[in-house]
């Protein structure tokens, strides 16, 4: 069965964020979903909220392009180029670059991984938190314990081995977090952290 999509009027959005402002203390406008990038609109809606003076985000970016916002999550998959591949089917040179990039034009970043065993590992994640401490050693870095889908080799981690991973990025790192749903996770508890100090 396919889905069909609607998409909103951008104009629409325009009104509700200008409505949200005015009527509202809000000053954040927080982009979600998927790739935000992506979205042929975002250029033009960054640009209304600059207009309102509000703060943006991306919520989460692969980092395959760099735009104008004030803050950007990005997500670091792999290191090694060749992990990194293997896991998106494409090169991390250009994420690694647009990283360092958006660090250069002011862009306020944080960086996550996803930490799978004996595919994203120790070794991996202290590649990640090296590249991440030599621009900036006080970026925030979050760690992810890998979540099973159906049909993919690797296995979910033990809480104690994204400690570990944690620990490992904390070496280099200022600040470092790290969620590790188990099998029984709802929806709520998946956004529970944990903070390496």
């Amino acid at each position: 069965m396919e889905r069909k999509y609607k998409s909103i009027d951008v104009e629409k959005i325009k009104r509700v964020i200008e409505e949200m402002r005015e009527k509202s203390s809000v000053k954040r406008v927080h982009f979600l979903g998927g790739e935000p990038t992506i979205n042929p609109f975002l250029e033009d809606l960054l640009k209304f909220c600059r207009e309102l003076n509000l703060y943006t985000c991306l919520g989460h970016t692969n980092g395959s392009k760099v735009v104008d916002v004030n803050e950007a999550n990005i997500s670091i998959k792999a290191y090694t180029e060749e992990k990194h591949i293997e896991c998106t089917g494409v090169s991390n040179k250009t994420i690694l670059e647009n990283f360092i990039r958006a660090y250069d034009k002011g862009i306020k970043l944080k960086a996550n991984t996803v930490f799978i065993p004996d595919f994203i590992d120790y070794e991996e994640i202290e590649k990640i938190a090296k590249f991440i401490a030599s621009i900036d050693n006080e970026i925030p870095y979050h760690i992810i314990g890998y979540i099973p889908v159906p049909s993919a080799p690797w296995r979910r981690p033990h809480f104690e081995e994204v400690v570990k991973a944690a620990k490992v990025a904390k070496n280099y790192l200022k600040y470092v977090t790290f969620s590790c749903p188990d099998e029984n996770f709802t929806r709520d508890e998946k956004y529970a952290s944990f903070v390496i100090i």
